[in-house]
């Protein structure tokens, strides 16, 4: 009885150093902009060579794609590096007759943009947002550290 008391107050009281941090890993090697706690996530993917960036609608765990209703996502970059001035991108919904994803029923969305041409990082705010039911108005966004607490 006492051994089962003093396990009970082991794993209770002791901390949790050396357990392995929740962590998400993106499956298109970009980065990962959370919305909500965890309710889904935005993967971006800068092809800085050609200014296309491209966005992957994840689930919480950023394994399985959530397909969007809506036709298109809004971006306002407001600080880039190198520094320049503010500007919007509107990334939109990608149709794919492999997946049967079409604008409306789309987990990827894109945009070509010269703004983006170069850049290495860049900070912004999500346009309005909504991902199963939920609405996001205007997450903030770090490209490429994610916006995820660091």
């Amino acid at each position: 009885m006492i051994k089962a008391i003093l396990l009970l107050l082991a794993t209770t009281v002791l901390p949790t150093a050396g357990l392995p941090a929740h962590e998400h890993h993106p499956p298109h090697h970009g980065s990962l902009q959370v919305f909500g706690e965890d309710a889904a996530h935005l993967e971006l993917v800068l092809d800085a060579k050609t200014g296309r960036l491209t966005a992957y609608a994840l689930d919480g765990e950023a394994e399985e794609y959530i397909r969007l209703a809506q036709p298109s996502i809004r971006i306002r970059v407001l600080k880039s590096d190198p520094a320049g001035k503010p500007f919007s991108l509107t990334l939109r919904a990608v149709a794919n007759v492999l997946t049967g994803e079409k604008v409306g029923d789309s987990a990827e969305f894109e945009t070509v943009s010269p703004h983006l041409r170069g850049l290495k990082s860049f900070e912004g705010r999500f346009g309005p947002v909504s991902i199963r039911g939920l609405r996001f108005g205007s997450n903030l966004l770090d490209y490429p550290l994610g916006n995820e607490e660091h």
